[in-house]
């Protein structure tokens, strides 16, 4: 089976930790990270790629070409998948998958993650009033979209 999990949280979250965490106890799994893709594509974390679109289009051919490739695996979309927007933009254009979970990690207070976002290296720290409008922006899927996945995780980590 190839599964597909959209990992969603604000910048600072754990969930680039949560997904190697994954991966290190479930074989054949393959993370694809916006930041690793990001450097990959612009030489450094902190230079987005003019458009956007043009990182995530890169995360989607990789996704789709491990679909291809393996019969069974599990393939982590580690981003923020904030919205519905961001959220369909990936989903059109997926292809391959055979189950498809939407994990989001949430908090009940984000002061945890202005202080992880200081623990990250250097070069990966997002600005405090980025990640405060990440966080106001952050919505559960719409019922529309939520019945696009076959599982809705939800968790709080604090």
């Amino acid at each position: 089976m190839r599964k597909l999990i959209l990992m969603a949280g604000v910048a600072g979250s754990g969930k680039s930790t949560w997904a190697k965490k994954y991966a290190s106890e479930h074989p054949n799994t393959y993370i694809i990270d916006t930041d690793e893709t990001r450097k990959a594509l612009t030489g450094s974390y902190l230079i987005f790629t003019n458009p956007v679109s043009v990182a995530w289009d890169e995360m989607i051919r990789q996704a789709n070409e491990i679909m291809a490739r393996e019969s069974d695996c599990t393939v982590i979309m580690d981003s923020t998948f904030l919205d519905d927007e961001r959220r369909m933009y990936y989903l059109k254009r997926l292809k391959g998958y055979d189950y498809l979970e939407h994990f989001m990690v949430k908090f009940h207070d984000y002061s945890v993650v202005y202080q992880n976002n200081k623990s990250r290296i250097k070069e990966k720290w997002v600005p405090e009033d980025v990640i405060k409008d990440m966080v106001e922006r952050y919505v559960n899927p719409s019922p529309e979209v939520e019945k696009l996945f076959d599982k809705l995780t939800i968790e709080y980590w604090n």
